[in-house]
């Protein structure tokens, strides 16, 4: 009955923004990009299953409405996401800024503490899969490439007021500097004593850059302080963390006769300091310090139709650890040197196979040689047969080999993870309708999880099977923007029951959305997402957001998060029934101006 009860509901939204309301089509659908590589890559060259999210539809919902993505927000509001794909861990996954690769050697619950926010973005592109062959180490499951807008002259700005005394102001100007050239500054902060004791947040931003179609220069500075309440363990409910994140890009595109050359330097400092009990602050604390320092040098060409690209990686990453309140002292040092190569050959206009091959060496540690091969063919300019297979590797973090903690302990004798790829796909795109089918098999070895053994949570490698199917529809109305997404997976390994992250992995994710505009100038975005996690009971999460246009410059938001205020946790620890709330239901108000 109260499954019933929500579908009803849904439903009644639908009717009510059904056509005749509207006043015009709003988004148009267009051909696929890829971006990452240092050349661009048209949907007929895809042999994996990819999503572009563009600045509008990014504004309005997120990077959410991808099913193989389950984006654990832990205390919402960006205050801490966890990346998983096709139902992997947070460490199995990449993250790319401007086609470079952003690691953190401490551990990657710290890999989303990006100093940039949407409104600096055109457009995030999200890659299923295996990648390490493109990439290197991580990225058994997928990861996403954030992209900037061109800097230009703007002015606009952000205020708003929620539930349990949320706010948060956003301000951005772009600024000339140069003859046709623009700094865009950005600032912006997010507030509020949270919805139970522990898991208040604030969260401050800012960022500084320039890009155009040759050069990209970003500096971007983010703080957070907020209550960590169980996110690591479920024996404290006073766990308070701070972290301090600075990030540096430079990027340079130079034509050098057929060939384009990008070579890209990335900085990037990140500060932890982690309490176990904020009620007894001197009674546990940690401190951690993480460099990254990388630097990519890719070549790419095309003669006749065939996409050649080759290059050089290396990176220098430190981890310096102070834990148990000073008792203990851990460092780590990761160094590697990587050599890449594709060659994307076209047969006949139809036929579009593409191998790569990356050699990634580790002093001191193991040496990898990743291996890719993909094909597409086309039945028609519009529809296209996929399928791939790829190889990919991890190594240990610092926190999974030398953590040590009341109940929590690494492991240095971890083994690296590795996983072969699987895909195979159909995808039928027009300018109104979007359509696609994608098979999925995934076999790990020696993949890192932390396993209860009944006393104490120790990281261990584990083997395991990964079987799925995405199922994904987005269809442009005369008035409405529809789009429908849908991933089922299913895990086969031993210790799921007592795994931390693999047994939290979503079994079924189900979403699907609607933009609408309404007379009056009025915007409706409603999104379902129904969840359904191993080992949990299924919920059903309904945002909705109305937007009205005040005048040519002012534009007034009512939003609502879980409005049917379901009760869920996003990490549930196999040792006790309790674990990382999501959010309840959630309102607010936010004014937007723009000069």
């Amino acid at each position: 009955m109260k499954k019933a009860k929500y579908l009803g509901l849904f439903g009644s939204i639908i009717f009510l923004i059904s056509p005749g309301y509207a006043e015009e089509k709003f988004l148009q659908l267009e051909e696929i990009k890829i971006t990452a590589p240092s050349v661009s890559e048209e949907f007929q060259r895809a042999p994996q299953e990819v999503k572009i999210i563009k600045e509008e539809e990014l504004k309005n919902f997120g990077i959410t409405l991808f099913s193989p993505l389950d984006l654990r927000e832990r205390g919402g509001f960006d205050v801490q996401e966890d990346l998983s794909f096709r139902g992997t861990t947070f460490e199995q996954n990449f993250v790319l800024f401007e086609g470079i690769k952003i690691t953190d050697l401490q551990t990657s619950h710290h890999l989303m503490n990006l100093p940039f926010s949407t409104e600096n973005l055109s457009s995030v592109e999200i890659l299923s899969g295996g990648a390490s062959p493109l990439y290197g180490a991580g990225g058994f499951g997928g990861g996403l490439n954030f992209l900037l807008k061109p800097s230009k002259r703007e002015l606009n700005f952000k205020v708003g007021y929620g539930s349990y005394d949320l706010k948060e102001w956003d301000f951005q100007a772009g600024l000339p500097f140069l003859k046709e050239k623009f700094f865009n500054f950005h600032f912006s902060q997010k507030k509020g004593p949270g919805f139970i004791w522990n898991r208040d947040f604030d969260i401050r931003n800012f960022n500084l850059y320039t890009k155009d179609s040759l050069t990209t220069l970003f500096y971007g500075f983010i703080e957070k302080d907020f209550g960590a309440r169980n996110f690591y363990t479920p024996r404290y409910d006073g766990e308070w963390e701070e972290t301090r994140t600075h990030l540096f890009l430079a990027k340079r595109l130079i034509p050098i006769g057929e060939i384009l050359f990008e070579p890209a330097f990335l900085y990037r400092k990140n500060y932890d300091f982690y309490i176990l009990d904020r009620r007894n602050p001197n009674f546990y604390q940690n401190k951690h310090e993480t460099s990254l320092y990388r630097i990519k040098l890719p070549f790419s060409f095309e003669k006749g139709k065939t996409l050649f690209g080759f290059g050089f990686e290396g990176s220098y990453e430190n981890w310096d650890g102070v834990l148990r309140s000073g008792r203990l002292k851990k460092e780590l040092l990761r160094r590697e040197y990587s050599l890449f190569a594709f060659v994307k050959p076209v047969i006949k206009d139809r036929v579009y196979p593409s191998f790569q091959l990356r050699y990634d060496l580790h002093p001191h540690e193991k040496d990898f040689l990743s291996l890719g091969a993909g094909l597409s063919y086309l039945f028609s300019p519009k529809i296209k047969y996929r399928i791939s297979l790829n190889h990919s590797y991890r190594l240990p973090s610092a926190t999974e080999l030398y953590y040590d903690s009341f109940g929590i302990k690494g492991n240095p004798t971890l083994s690296s993870e590795k996983a072969l790829n699987f895909e195979t796909g159909l995808d039928w795109l027009n300018k109104e309708k979007i359509f696609s089918i994608t098979l999925f098999y995934r076999k790990g070895w020696n993949l890192i999880d932390w396993i209860y053994n009944g006393s104490t949570t120790v990281a261990e490698n584990l083997n395991l099977k990964t079987i799925g199917f995405t199922l994904e529809h987005r269809q442009v109305y005369k008035e409405i923007n529809f789009l429908l997404s849908y991933t089922y997976l299913n895990h086969f390994g031993e210790d799921i029951d007592f795994a931390r992250y693999h047994g939290n992995y979503l079994r079924h994710n189900f979403i699907t959305g609607i933009e609408v505009k309404l007379p009056y100038k009025t915007e409706l975005l409603c999104l379902m997402n129904y969840q359904k996690r191993y080992g949990q009971e299924g919920v059903y999460l309904l945002n909705l957001e109305i937007k009205k246009e005040l005048s040519k410059n002012f534009r007034l938001s009512f939003w609502g998060k879980n409005l049917l205020d379901e009760s869920h946790y996003e990490i549930r620890y196999p040792e006790a029934e309790k674990g990382v709330l999501g959010i309840p239901q959630w309102f607010g108000l936010r004014l937007e101006g723009e000069f």
